[in-house]
């Protein structure tokens, strides 16, 4: 019986030991750790910063508009967000056992929910509390529009989409003095409509994220099974 018991614990503590590896080359695989840096890093940013302004110019008017830095700060984080899920033993993951597609929505997940702590966290502390709203909107916003970044031209490319279309959104969105509809990350906070698109875009842009992958699975097992 005692050397029962033994042989169990000794397989106990192996098996936990195997867990402890996997998860620990899975972390290093995709870089968790200096992006879980980079969050802290943008928290405190956005807490610096948060209440200054960039200007940019309009196209149509020809006049500098002052946007809150409060509520250009997501960007970077969407990014993050979205690259963490960036992995350099991708064709390995590709054929693993355990359920990815569904590991990747998690992680994407606590990321996001991360990013929108430390950034209401860093902006409610450096003073810029009426911003928070705002930026957290448009968090969704840009992760939705991350993610679709990640599922066109890949994970580690996920800020090239939220880029190319920050500026010209900034530039050309104001006629009249008034924000056009299209404009989400630019309106404001209590405007309904919104919430809802970019609450939208987060769930399709996540959804063909996730789902690509799971559909490189499907295509790459039978070529591994008929090796």
């Amino acid at each position: 019986m005692r050397d029962s018991a033994g042989v169990s614990v000794a397989r106990e503590r192996a098996h936990a030991t195997e867990e402890f590896a996997i998860r620990r080359a899975f972390a290093q695989a995709r870089g968790l750790s200096p992006l879980v840096a980079s969050l802290v890093v943008l928290s405190v940013a956005a807490g610096a910063w948060g209440r200054l302004s960039v200007s940019f110019p309009q196209a149509w008017n020809h006049l500098p508009t002052p946007v809150p830095v409060a509520v250009l700060m997501p960007i970077p984080f969407a990014c993050v967000a979205v690259m963490s899920l960036h992995s350099r033993m991708a064709d390995f993951e590709l054929v693993a056992a355990r359920p990815m597609a569904r590991i990747d929505l998690c992680q994407l997940s606590a990321f996001l929910l991360a990013g929108a702590a430390g950034l209401a966290g860093g902006l409610l502390v450096g003073g810029s509390s009426e911003t928070v709203s705002a930026a957290l909107r448009n968090l969704a916003w840009w992760g939705g529009i991350a993610c679709l970044s990640g599922w066109w031209i890949g994970r580690r490319l996920a800020w090239v989409l939220p880029l190319a279309m920050a500026v010209p959104m900034y530039v050309f969105a104001v006629a009249d003095d008034e924000v056009m509809a299209w404009a989400i990350p630019k309106l404001d906070a209590n405007v309904p409509h919104s919430w809802m698109v970019s609450i939208l875009v987060l769930v399709i842009g996540a959804s063909l994220l996730i789902r690509s992958s799971r559909w490189q699975r499907r295509r790459t097992r039978p070529c591994t099974r008929a090796r």
